[in-house]
C-alpha cells in the first residue's frame, strides 16, 4: 500500500511537487461601500445576497466643521415699533443687520376700550352710584392694564374731591359699571349714525351684558366647592354614581314596560281574509278542517265541538265515534256552505242551509243510550263529597314513599327568606306539623299570596321612586302656600 493510497482513505491532501504552489482560494468579490445601519459581522453573513433596507437612524450629532468660517454677529440698534417714546436699544444681530420691523411687536395686544364725550354721558351714562370723574379713572385704568380685572382692582385707589362721598368698589361693581357704559355707547352711537349693526357688532353687544348678582352668586358657589371636606366629596361622589345607576335603571325600566306594552297589544294579523270570501277559498278552508279532524283523530285527540250549535260529542273508546266524527264534519261543511250561500247575498239559500247543519247529527237511539253509560261511568264525584270518601284525584304519582312536606314548591333563596320571615310575623312554624294533602294546599296557597304580595310593595315603591325623580327632574310651577 503506497503513502497516495493512506492519503485517500484518511482524505488527506496528496502531496504537491516541491516545485508547484497550490492554487489560491477565490475570493468573494464585495463592494467597496461602507454599509450603515448594519453591523459588518451581520453584513459578511448575507453574502451575495441583496441585503434587507435598513432604517437610517443619527444616533449622535454630526460632527462639526471646524474650518467652516463663523458668521459674524453684528452690534446693531433697533426700536420697538409697540412703544411710543421712539426709545433706541441695541442688540447682537447675526449676520447683516437689516432694518426690518421688531419681531417681538407683533405680540403687543392692546384691548379698544372706548371713549366717551359728555354729552354721550349726560344721554345714558348718567349714574347716582358713580361721578363723571371716576368713570373716567376707571376707563383709564381699563386702558392702561388691558382689562386684567384683577390688576385693575388692585390698583384701584380714586381719591374724590372733598364734595363727592367716598365709596369702596368691589371687583363686580367695577365690571357692571364698565360693561353697562360699553353697551349705552354702543348704542347711542348706533342711534346717532342710524347704521344697523353687523353680526360681529351684535356677537360684541350681547358679550358684554353682564349680571352682577349671578357672578356674585357663582363666586360663593366656587368657595363652598372648595371649602369641602373629605367626608363631603366622597358622599358627593357617591351620590353622582346612585343618581346615574338610578338613571340607567329608569331607562331599562322604561324599555321594558314599552317591550311589555307592545306584547299586550292585539297581535295584527299576517295574512288577509279577504281570499276566503271567495267559492274558492271556502272550498279551500273546509279542505284544511277536514284535513285537521283526521290528523285528530289519528292523534287520538277529542274533537271539539262546533260552534253554530249543540253537537252531542261522542265518547272516545264507543263503536259509533267515527259515526259521530263523520256527522261534526257534515256540520261543518253545511255552515261553510251557508258562510259561501252568504258571500253571494241570496237570504233563501241561507235558510236553505240551515236544515242541513240541524240534520248532519242523526245519531240512532243506541248510541245516545251508548254515550249516556259512557258519561254516567266517567262522572266524578262531587267536590263536597270526595272529603267525605277520602277520594282525590292525581296528575301524576310518584313511584315509593316520601314525605307530602317535601313536595311543597320551595321559592327563590333571597324571596324565601321574606317570606320566612313574614311566616314568622304571622305565627306559622316553617315546618308544618301536620302535613296533610288540605294543610300542605293552604300552605302552598299562603305561599303563593305572600310572594305576590312582595313583588307588588316591589314595584309600587319602584313606581314612587320613578315619580320623586322625575318631579325633582321636571319641577312643576310651585303655589305660595300660606
Amino acid at each position: 500500500m503506497s503513502s497516495a493510497d493512506i492519503r485517500d482513505m484518511l482524505d488527506l491532501p496528496s502531496q504537491v511537487p516541491s516545485a508547484g504552489r497550490p492554487p489560491p482560494a477565490k475570493r468573494i468579490k464585495t463592494d467597496g461601500k461602507k454599509l450603515d445601519g448594519i453591523h459588518r459581522e451581520l453584513h459578511n453573513l448575507l453574502g451575495e445576497n441583496t441585503h434587507a433596507v435598513t432604517v437610517m437612524q443619527n444616533k449622535f450629532k454630526e460632527k462639526p466643521n471646524w474650518m467652516q468660517k463663523p458668521s459674524p454677529w453684528v452690534w446693531t440698534k433697533f426700536k420697538n415699533q409697540a412703544r411710543k417714546d421712539d426709545l433706541e436699544l441695541h442688540h447682537w444681530v447675526r449676520g447683516t443687520p437689516t432694518n426690518d420691523e421688531y419681531p417681538f411687536a407683533k405680540f403687543d395686544k392692546q384691548v379698544d376700550v372706548p371713549t366717551f364725550s359728555k354729552e354721550e354721558y349726560d344721554k345714558g351714562l348718567a349714574d347716582t352710584a358713580w361721578t363723571p370723574r371716576e368713570t373716567e379713572y376707571l376707563f383709564d385704568l381699563c386702558r392702561e392694564y388691558d382689562l386684567r380685572w384683577l390688576v385693575i382692582q388692585d390698583r384701584y385707589d380714586y381719591e374724590p374731591e372733598e364734595d363727592e362721598p367716598r365709596s369702596i368698589r368691589t371687583l363686580e361693581d367695577l365690571k357692571e359699571r364698565y360693561y353697562f357704559c360699553c353697551r349705552k355707547i354702543m348704542e347711542l352711537r348706533r342711534d346717532a349714525s342710524g347704521v344697523d349693526w353687523t353680526p360681529r357688532d351684535l356677537e360684541l353687544y350681547n358679550a358684554m351684558n353682564f349680571n352682577k348678582d349671578k357672578e356674585i352668586m357663582r363666586k360663593q358657589y366656587l368657595e363652598r366647592l372648595l371649602s369641602r371636606s373629605p367626608a363631603e366629596i366622597a358622599e358627593e361622589e357617591r351620590l353622582i354614581l346612585e343618581y346615574r345607576r338610578l338613571q340607567e335603571s329608569s331607562k331599562k325600566l322604561v324599555q321594558d314596560r314599552e317591550e311589555l306594552l307592545r306584547l299586550l297589544e292585539s297581535p295584527q294579523t299576517a295574512n288577509s281574509f279577504a281570499q276566503y270570501q271567495s267559492p274558492q277559498g271556502l272550498s279551500q278552508l273546509a279542505g284544511n278542517i277536514l284535513a285537521s279532524d283526521k290528523n285528530r283523530r289519528r292523534k287520538g285527540v277529542p274533537e271539539p265541538p262546533a260552534q253554530g250549535g249543540p253537537v252531542a260529542r261522542a265518547v272516545p273508546g264507543t263503536p259509533n265515534s267515527g259515526a259521530h266524527t263523520q256527522a261534526v264534519v257534515q256540520a261543518q261543511q253545511g255552515q261553510v256552505a251557508g258562510v259561501q250561500n252568504g258571500v253571494h247575498g241570496t237570504k233563501q239559500t241561507q235558510l236553505a242551509g240551515r236544515p242541513s247543519v240541524q240534520a248532519a247529527p242523526a245519531v240512532s237511539k243506541a248510541e245516545l243510550a251508548q254515550s249516556a253509560t259512557a258519561k254516567k261511568v266517567v262522572k266524578r264525584v262531587p267536590p263536597g263529597e270526595e272529603n267525605h270518601y277520602g277520594i282525590s284525584y292525581h296528575d301524576k304519582l310518584v313511584q315509593g314513599v316520601y314525605l307530602r312536606s317535601t313536595k311543597i314548591s320551595t321559592l327563590k333563596p333571597t324571596v324565601q327568606t321574606k317570606v320566612a320571615s313574614i311566616l314568622a310575623e304571622l305565627g306559622i312554624a316553617p315546618k308544618l306539623a301536620m302535613p296533610t294533602a288540605k294543610v300542605c294546599e293552604r300552605y302552598e296557597a299562603l305561599q303563593q299570596a305572600i310572594n305576590l304580595l312582595i313583588e307588588t310593595k316591589k314595584q309600587a315603591d319602584k313606581l314612587d321612586h320613578e315619580v320623586k325623580v322625575l318631579t325633582s327632574a321636571n319641577p312643576g310651577p310651585q303655589s305660595d302656600t300660606k
